[in-house]
């Protein structure tokens, strides 16, 4: 059965297996986590935990300002880079042990239970390696995937939690301008059990750190522009950011954008795209990128217009190699 139309209870179950089994399990999502990774993690963990399972949160390597903000906001906190001394772990908005950072290496030697709870394109090798894998591509973000997981298990969200998972949905929404129309069922069901929307946009809104500013006025300054038909590309070079940048780029006019580094031969590179750019030349960013790392030892993937990817290497060697796909992708009109 295709990942996409497969019912949430298959992972409600699996999870109710889980509090039968009274797995010793962490509950962990990718580095530099998000609003979105936060709230899917800390809420699900919250919820196993409330069923009886020893369950904790994590993430990897790092949580972003505003993920730290809003655990800050309910006196909450969430491990980095834990012991690995549990039964399972759990993978929630994180489609592959590259989005682990370095920490990534441990899980992959991970001698226990893997499972896999994700809202991004499929990745064979997490296919692979995972006794659980469930993916739901046309979620606009983990948040709602967990939500309506909890809802098929029975399990009710407490205010905190409620807000939680609504702030992860407008983050990785854009304010919902990438929501589904079941989002905003969900958004109904979440500010009925509690959430404060008004204070979850407050603190949404919080002060932008001067180094992103400086960021994207690098990344603006450092772009290199190109045009394949009739799509406009734009390169950059970054190192942090990038994801941000790349998106900054698109809003200011890049039809697609490219915003990446190397330190030291490690690679990293985000890419986004408009919805008419997917549309027009049926590039999925997520399938480009996966395929894109795996020249470069690496993993990647991600959603049709938002994506990233790491590796080893040479950063003009992986420019050179990406322009090169995206002429045999992007093709001229017939």
């Amino acid at each position: 059965m295709a990942q996409a139309s497969r019912p949430i209870k298959e992972a409600a179950d699996f999870l109710e297996k889980i509090v039968s089994r009274k797995d010793r399990t962490l509950v962990l999502c990718h580095h530099n986590s998000d609003l979105d990774a936060v709230a899917s993690a800390t809420v699900l963990s919250e919820t196993l935990k409330g069923m009886g399972v020893d369950c904790r949160a994590a993430a990897a390597e790092s949580v972003s300002t505003l993920g730290k903000t809003i655990l800050h906001f309910f006196g909450k906190e969430i491990e980095v880079d834990p012991p690995l001394d549990f039964d399972l772990v759990i993978l929630v908005d994180t489609s592959g042990y590259g989005h682990l950072g370095d920490f990534g290496a441990q899980v992959r030697e991970f001698p226990g239970k893997l499972a896999v709870i994700d809202h991004h394109r499929p990745v064979e090798e997490m296919q692979k390696a995972a006794e659980f894998y469930f993916v739901k591509e046309d979620y606009s973000s983990e948040s709602e995937l967990i939500f309506k997981i909890i809802s098929e298990m029975g399990g009710t969200l407490s205010p905190e939690q409620a807000s939680l998972l609504l702030s992860g949905i407008i983050s990785d929404t854009a304010h919902f301008r990438l929501a589904r129309p079941e989002t905003f069922g969900i958004l109904a069901s979440l500010i009925e059990a509690g959430a404060d929307y008004r204070k979850m946009i407050e603190i949404l809104k919080t002060p932008e750190d001067p180094s992103r500013r400086i960021a994207m006025l690098k990344a603006a300054s450092r772009s290199e522009t190109t045009r394949l038909e009739d799509q406009i590309i734009v390169f950059s070079e970054l190192g942090s950011f990038e994801g941000d940048a790349a998106s900054m780029l698109v809003r200011i006019g890049a039809d697609a954008a490219f915003v990446g580094c190397e330190d030291k031969g490690d690679l990293r590179l985000s890419g986004r795209a408009r919805s008419e750019f997917v549309e027009k030349t049926g590039l999925h960013m997520g399938k480009f990128m996966e395929e894109l790392s795996k020249t470069f030892n690496g993993s990647g993937g991600g959603h049709p217009s938002a994506a990233s990817m790491n590796g080893k290497g040479k950063f003009k060697d992986m420019k050179k190699h990406l322009f090169k796909q995206l002429q045999q992708k992007i093709k001229p009109k017939t």
